[in-house]
């Protein structure tokens, strides 16, 4: 009788998960393993499902206890490689992964994902290849062939990664992400995007957050907040601060003593979550920062940008949205990597936009914006490369 009620709750698991209902899956998989504890096939779906819904430390025991029966089950050696990457072990991943190809070499999802811990391990050589491999075993991987562009362009092999954008749109890839990277390492075969992609940002920074103030700081040389600080009058209110792209909030200790209340807005919810818990902010906005200004009904004395116009091409629409929230002789305070002599706007191998100083100024007048004071510096450190950039401080008139 057991046999018979752990196969058909068996089976209940799988038609669950065809229909992805990932949680009832695991139910019946769970209650099929008390009925008949150790089956194979259901231990393998069940470290499966445990990986689709998130739970990759729920996983690797029932992963790690089918391995036990069947140490030569390379799509369990897959499934685990995949729950330690969610859980940033990435070189037990490598390790795991490489069982899966000595099992079935080429296999084209291992040799991705392999790659890809490689590459969060900074192991950048060893992921070229492996994403190389990709593209061999199955060229219409287009994944493969942007993560190959990406550490190509990262390289400087310029020409190469560009290559590989092409490629990874000829085969479906993310056509506004590829454009954007092919862009930036060979502008001249197309328009120059009006800014970075939505998702890509946010994906960025997201992944970033944990991170993000002890790389920036501690291996960048990152002072931009400091140097923008230093712009303003020494003394007296700031009034209520808008703090544009705020990430996990580096602008905001350097302004709360004198503000009002400082408000913040990003595209990273992870970033966002990071700068809540400084306790500096009143409110923090999920969202693009030139649709917030355009809809806000809130009027600021200070907007702040530290770092954040490197991902907008055009400035049009937030040097708009800042005259429109500021007050009459409110200031607009940001950064901008400074383009080449002679440049009115480039997009950069590192995917960044630099911007030519006398044309955001001539913008910036467009808009009731007049400049009040500039300063250059270098903002942070890249690949050994200083990387120069001018701070402006803008007013609105009234």
């Amino acid at each position: 009788m057991s046999f018979e009620q752990a196969r058909d709750l068996f089976l209940e698991g799988l038609a669950a998960l065809q229909r992805g209902e990932l949680d009832l899956a695991d139910t019946r998989f769970v209650a099929s393993l008390e009925k008949l504890p150790g089956r194979p096939s259901t231990l393998m779906n069940l470290g499966a499902v445990r990986v689709a819904r998130g739970r990759p430390d729920e996983a690797l025991p029932v992963l790690d206890e089918l391995l036990a029966l069947e140490p030569d089950n390379a799509e369990a050696w897959g499934h685990r490689g995949t729950a330690l990457a969610a859980l940033d072990r990435h070189a037990d991943a490598v390790a795991a992964f490489d069982r899966v190809l000595a099992l079935l070499p080429q296999r084209p999802a291992a040799l991705f994902q392999r790659a890809s811990s490689l590459q969060v391990l900074g192991r950048v050589d060893e992921a070229l290849e492996g994403f190389a491999a990709v593209t061999y075993a199955m060229p219409t991987a287009h994944l493969a062939w942007t993560q190959r562009g990406g550490i190509l362009k990262d390289m400087g092999r310029l020409a190469e990664a560009a290559e590989c954008f092409r490629q990874a749109l000829a085969h479906g890839g993310d056509a506004e992400l590829n454009r954007y990277f092919l862009a930036s390492v060979q502008a001249a075969e197309g328009d120059m995007p009006a800014g970075a992609p939505r998702a890509y940002v946010q994906g960025l920074f997201d992944s970033y957050a944990d991170s993000f103030d002890q790389h920036l700081v501690d291996r960048l040389g990152y002072r931009t907040p400091q140097l923008l600080a230093s712009m303003l009058p020494e003394d007296g209110p700031v009034g209520a601060v808008l703090d544009l792209g705020c990430g996990t909030g580096l602008m905001a200790p350097l302004l709360a003593d004198r503000a009002r209340f400082i408000d913040g807005v990003d595209l990273s919810s992870a970033m966002l979550a990071k700068a809540g818990a400084l306790g500096r902010y009143r409110h923090l906005h999920h969202g693009d920062v030139a649709e917030f200004m355009a809809r806000t009904t809130e009027r600021y004395g200070l907007v702040v940008a530290a770092d954040v116009f490197v991902y907008v091409g055009d400035l049009a629409a937030v040097l708009a949205g800042a005259a429109r929230v500021l007050e009459p002789g409110g200031r607009l305070l940001f950064s901008v990597e400074e383009a080449d002599a002679g440049q009115v706007l480039q997009l950069r191998a590192s995917s960044r936009f630099a911007h030519g100083v006398d044309a955001v100024v001539t913008l910036a007048q467009a808009h009731g914006l007049v400049l009040k004071a500039l300063n250059r510096a270098t903002l942070r450190h890249d690949q050994g490369r200083a990387i120069g950039g001018a701070m402006l401080l803008l007013q609105a008139g009234g």
